[in-house]
């Protein structure tokens, strides 16, 4: 199976209620344009913006103008042929015909249609699995028994006898370093 591609078009309309030069403002910082390849998008004519790309690219492109305020045409790559001869092809029912890409009006829908469909990961078989009541016992193997400890040499002292200052064990301290050759200087000199 093929993959498909489309090429998006740029005709210069923008979404209501935003300012041209705004629009304008916002596409020349996103795309880094100069003002001469802004009034060429600006212009009338339907520009191929973006030629041969995949559809999460064409969905990319759709977004990045749509924040800008203004608005694209996505055509399949096959479709295109007359594009820069007549305007593209806008409502949804001509779109739909040619096989393209639509948007819809301004201000209505979402982007959620632009996410990109992801598959739910399956649900595992868990019928052989059962849930036991609260309280009961998972490992129901008996504890290991306890091995018999032999403590009949071992003798206790009584109390307030001995200490245990005759079992620590004694270091010597470190020898203190030959600092002789250092001297303290007066702040007078």
């Amino acid at each position: 199976m093929a993959i498909q591609s489309y090429d998006i078009f740029f005709s210069g309309k923008i979404l209501d209620g935003v300012d041209p030069a705004e629009v304008k403002r916002n596409l020349a910082k996103i795309f880094g344009m100069e003002s001469e390849q802004l009034e060429l998008l600006f212009a009338g004519n339907p520009v191929k913006v973006k030629g041969g790309v995949d559809q999460e690219t064409a969905i990319k492109y759709r977004v990045a103008f749509r924040n800008a305020g203004a608005l694209v045409d996505i055509q399949t790559t096959g479709s295109t042929a007359g594009a820069k001869k007549t305007a593209p092809a806008t409502s949804s029912t001509q779109g739909a015909a040619s096989g393209g890409m639509t948007l819809l009006p301004p201000n209505t829908g979402s982007l959620i249609d632009c996410a990109p469909k992801i598959e739910p990961a399956p649900v595992p078989d868990t019928s052989r699995l059962s849930l036991a009541t609260p309280g009961t016992l998972l490992d129901e193997t008996p504890p290991p028994e306890a091995e018999p400890i032999d403590t009949s040499y071992l003798e206790l002292a009584p109390a307030n006898s001995g200490s245990l200052e005759e079992y620590q064990i004694r270091k010597e301290p470190a020898p203190l370093p030959d600092i002789s050759q250092l001297s303290i200087m007066d702040d007078k000199n």
